[in-house]
């Protein structure tokens, strides 16, 4: 029975280490508590679509701007952003107000007509729409982002990298909605976010 046991521990043995359980197996987390969120612009580009960080930002609370390309002309933005990595060290600021709670829309879009806002937010990733009534008048964005959103430090995040992943990113442009033959929807657009590190 002696021989059988350690042959039985030899046996959990190698089946442990094959699923990765012996040490020095997959990525070591890091247990150091962080205390603030730093993070790194992309290369200014003027004709891309960037996160940026906004002065308003804290150490704890990391406010993005979303601008957009210079001279762009439209009728709002689609996109989702998902958190990677340590992406547990941050949540999605709730702003508390309206509809779409999770962002602040800063283009004012012709009168009578406003944006239409939507945002959600699913485990790391957010969702958001900001668009106004297609018949109205596309509008030049100019130097203001097109929207704002923020990041909270979670209590008990642990230092290492957060990625920021932009997908589903779309411009409505001028009759873009609704969707026919002729205005098959927004223009796609690639959003650049920065690196963002809890330290």
């Amino acid at each position: 029975m002696r021989y059988l046991g350690h042959c039985l521990t030899g046996a959990a043995l190698l089946l442990a280490l094959a699923c990765g359980g012996g040490s020095g197996g997959g990525t070591p987390v890091s247990t150091t508590p962080a205390s603030e969120l730093v993070y790194t612009d992309p290369v200014l580009v003027p004709s891309a679509w960037q996160l940026v960080a906004d002065a308003s930002s804290t150490n704890t609370r990391l406010v993005l701007d979303l601008q957009p390309p210079a001279g762009a002309v439209g009728q709002g933005v689609t996109l989702t952003l998902t958190l990677t990595g340590n992406s547990s060290a941050a949540s999605w600021h709730n702003f508390g107000t309206g509809a779409a709670p999770n962002y602040l829309n800063n283009i004012v879009y012709p009168s009578p007509l406003s944006p239409t806002p939507v945002s959600s937010v699913l485990n790391s990733a957010l969702r958001l729409v900001v668009a106004q009534a297609p018949t109205a008048a596309p509008v030049t964005y100019g130097t203001l982002p097109v929207l704002q959103v923020a990041l909270d430090l979670a209590p008990s995040a642990v230092t290492g990298a957060i990625g920021i992943t932009a997908s589903e990113g779309g411009h409505l442009l001028a009759a873009a909605l609704p969707v026919t033959a002729a205005t098959p929807g927004p223009e796609l657009i690639t959003v650049t976010a920065g690196a963002l590190q809890a330290q």
